[in-house]
């Protein structure tokens, strides 16, 4: 991933040497663009009659587009801008408690969607625009238990909708008229909520009666990307 990163960041950087001309700095009006890059995070998990039952590291890719509007006040820029990106982004562990059933237990969840809806503002020198951003975001995520009856079997399912704030830096350079490249690093911790899974193939996998498992699952996501912006 440190690779990946220097990568991309040269590459932005290389602009300005191959830029013969300078590009004007107005960055007045709608975006529209073009984004991938990956994620990583964490996800803890606390089954709600069994108690802490482990926890393990997630990473993926996301790919996806953006859309915003700049205003302009001298070398400010600020506006909103919203984002939606496909996500491979997905991690498993062995079940610190039913890892000794007739067959081990594993936990699992995997991200296939994220967006964000930001404020963004930022400081332009030439043609490159340095900004900040903070707002909302959210995840869809599918969680699911497989293993303990027999070897690979997924039992339990269960897939929510999360929310939260995110806090995000980044740099963007106008290669060309009405052409920008940027890279971004953005914070999404989503904390703990309590997630439903309900049984499957095992009608009745849960506390003895029950046909669903709770569990309360807390994540946080990191998520680095490059991509293009064209200005209309």
């Amino acid at each position: 991933m440190r690779t990946l990163v220097m990568i991309l960041f040269l590459a932005l950087a290389s602009g300005p040497a191959l830029a013969e001309d300078p590009v004007a700095t107005d960055w007045r009006g709608l975006y529209l663009g073009g984004q991938v890059g990956g994620a990583w995070g964490n996800s803890s998990w606390f089954d709600l009659g069994a108690g802490n039952i482990g926890s393990h590291g997630m990473d993926g890719a996301v790919y996806g587009g953006q859309v915003g509007y700049n205003f302009q006040n001298g070398p400010w820029v600020f506006g909103p801008e919203a984002s939606l990106a496909w996500s491979t982004l997905s991690g498993r562990h062995l079940d610190a408690v039913f890892q000794f059933g007739p067959a081990p237990e594993y936990d699992r969840d995997k991200i296939d969607l994220v967006g964000t809806l930001t404020a963004r503002i930022g400081y332009t020198t030439g043609p490159w625009l340095v900004y900040g951003d903070a707002g909302g975001a959210f995840a869809h995520t599918r969680y699911s238990l497989a293993g303990f009856y027999a070897p690979g079997l997924e039992f339990a399912v269960g897939d929510t909708t999360k929310w939260t704030w995110t806090i995000g830096v980044g740099g963007e350079y106008a290669f060309a008229p009405g052409w920008s490249g940027f890279l971004q690093y953005s914070y999404l911790p989503f904390g703990s909520d309590v997630a439903t899974l309900n049984c499957t193939t095992v009608p009745m996998c849960g506390p003895p009666g029950a046909s669903a498992v709770r569990i309360s699952i807390g994540e946080d996501y990191h998520i680095i990307k490059t991509g293009i912006n064209f200005l209309f």
